[in-house]
Parts: structure tokens; sequence; C-alpha cells
């Protein structure tokens, strides 16, 4: 893996504002990986370690959607209701297609009612009192009648409307998933990600190789078990992974094996200006090697304490993972200078 000289400036800029910063950088190319870690130091010996991978989590979970696509056992075309019992069947719910990409209509992560204002000022009030610092992030809870109540709360159209990117789109369409099979979100991801072979990323962050978060030079440490017991979000935000496991499941995209995951590779367009949206994929309408007919696939994420991105293209069987314990950073640039470095004709 190269990197050039904007890359190397940008990696400089991070971890000179950022003291302890850990960043890893892996490069898939025709089957072949490399990966290269940094801290304040600069380079240093490679070794894997684990990130929040935040948003990254919804490719993921809309991944495990077109699963049971495949299956016959759901549809695109299907309202959210027909899955969820407690949702009206004589209103409007947004279909399946909808939820995984950001255009059903929501507005709002949470339905703004004076009860959730109470509910919520009563938690902050507490942690203060026990003398813990609230975190905006951390602490941010979605239960299930706040899920519920969003849908029941919103009137909706039956139309495409523009995109708005929510973790509640993708949190109500893990619900349906789940309750269509049956089982909890935690228990049916872990399953999937098993069945992908995928054994370093998981939905917990007690584990030995999983890496303290920093905000502006503070440890946040990570998402504490309860982030995702009785946290609806945890499908839109809640996993973790390593880099090596971002590129081979980069890999399974570029090959599209399983072949359900062909599924969420599919266009359909939006009302921002450059890139459309697969099942939860952003798909640039110019590649990141300058060619509109070699569109890159991408997501990102960040958490109060964590960045990453992953993004791919399939015509140039190469993709690119960056990952780092640095919340609200945007490697999509260092990633972009990645594939611009090491791009071969």
């Amino acid at each position: 893996m190269k990197i050039n000289d904007k890359a190397t400036e940008l990696i400089g800029n991070l971890i000179e504002e950022n003291p302890n910063t850990k960043l890893s950088i892996g490069y898939l190319h025709k089957g072949k990986t490399s990966f290269k870690l940094f801290d304040a130091t600069g380079e240093i010996p490679y070794e894997s370690h684990a990130y929040e991978i935040a948003s990254i989590s919804k490719v993921f979970t809309t991944s495990l959607l077109a699963k049971y696509l495949q299956e016959g056992k759901m549809n695109l075309n299907d309202s959210v209701a027909k899955y969820i019992p407690e949702l009206e069947e004589d209103k409007y719910y947004p279909t399946l297609q909808r939820l995984a990409t950001h255009t059903a209509g929501y507005k709002y992560e949470l339905p703004i009612t004076v009860g959730l204002i109470i509910k919520s000022i009563a938690k902050l009030l507490w942690k203060l009192l026990r003398d813990k610092k609230p975190s905006l992030i951390h602490d941010y809870v979605l239960d299930y009648d706040d899920l519920i109540l969003c849908a029941k709360k919103s009137k909706l159209e039956d139309k495409d409307y523009d995109w708005e990117y929510l973790d509640y789109s993708i949190a109500l369409l893990a619900e349906a998933v789940c309750q269509m099979k049956g089982i909890p979100f935690d228990e049916l991801m872990t399953h999937f990600l098993k069945g992908l072979g995928l054994k370093n990323t998981r939905t917990e962050t007690t584990r030995s190789d999983m890496l303290d978060g920093y905000l502006f030079n503070r440890n946040v440490g990570t998402m504490k078990k309860g982030y995702r017991k009785g946290n609806y979000t945890a499908p839109a935000g809640g996993l973790t992974s390593t880099a090596e496991d971002l590129l081979e499941f980069a890999r399974m995209n570029i090959e599209e094996t399983p072949s359900y995951l062909a599924l969420t590779h599919k266009t359909y367009p939006t009302s921002q200006k450059g890139f459309d949206m697969g099942l939860g994929w952003w798909i640039w309408n110019e590649g990141e090697d300058g060619n509109e007919k070699n569109p890159a696939y991408s997501h990102g994420g960040g958490s109060e304490g964590f960045s990453s991105n992953l993004v791919f293209i399939k015509e140039l069987e190469t993709a690119v993972v960056i990952l780092t314990n640095v919340g609200y950073y945007d490697p999509s640039e260092l990633s972009n200078e990645i594939f611009r470095g090491n791009y071969e004709e």
C-alpha cells in the first residue's frame, strides 16, 4: 500500500491534533490486502485493533435484510407495518425500500413529546447527581415505545421523499426484520456475522482488542453494553469491527458472494447531488478514480470516540478502510487519497 504526499499530510494533521490517535488503514486490490497502523509517533508495526464502526453498521443491517429478500421471506415493497403488529394496518407506513434508502420521509430520530422531554431531563439530572458526565451519544437511547410512537406520530404520504439520513429509519427497518424472524437484534446479527465468517465483527464492546475512544483528547471509552440492551438504534450504529473484517466484507461485496449482497448494490435515485443510494450503501456517481463508469460504494461512521470509512469499487476490485479512535473526524478525504495513490490501470 502506497501513502502519497497528500495522504501523509492528512495523517500528520490527525495525529498532531490528537496525540492519543490509533489509525488503522486497510487496502484491498484484486484479492491482496495490506495494512498500516499509525499513532502519535507516526507509522508503527501493524497489529489488529477493534473499533466502533458506528454507522457502517447500517450496511450490515441492510445486508441482513437482503438475505431475507432473496429467500422470499420479505419484500422491498412491503409496508413496515406488515411485520410490526403495533402499527395500524389502515394507515400508510413506509416501505422497506424507502427505509433502507432514507427516502421514507421521517425527519426526526425521536418523537418530540412532553413525556420524552421530561424523561430526558430526569435522566440527565440523575447522572449529574451521581457525579457522572453525561454523554450525548453514549446516553442516547431509543426504546421500543419511542420507536413505535415515532412511527405512529408521523403523518406520511405514499411517495419517495427527499433523502434524509436518519438512524431511526434503519432502526425501524431492523425491527421489522427481527419481528419477522422472532429473534432479538443481538442474537440475529451475531448469527448472521458468524455465517459470513466475520469473527471479529461483533455487537459488543467488552472485548480485549477494543481501543478506547477519544473526543477532543478526552478518553470517552466505548459504548457500554447498555447501548444495545434496550436501545433500538443499535442496528444503525452498534457494531464493532477490525480493518481485516471490514476489508473481507468489502471483498464479499465486490465478488457479490453471498449472492444476496448484489441486492444491496441496486441504484435508487435520491434528491442529493453526487450520489444515489443502494440498500444502505451510498453510491457515488463518480468513482474514486474519477471515472463515472466505476461508481464507488461507501459508508462512513462516527460515534463519540471513533470515526470510520469503508469504500469499494467493484470494477477495480479495490477497497479501502479507515478506522480511528478519534471522534468527529471525517476519514473520507484520506480514503480518497489512498485510492488515488494506489490505483493501477
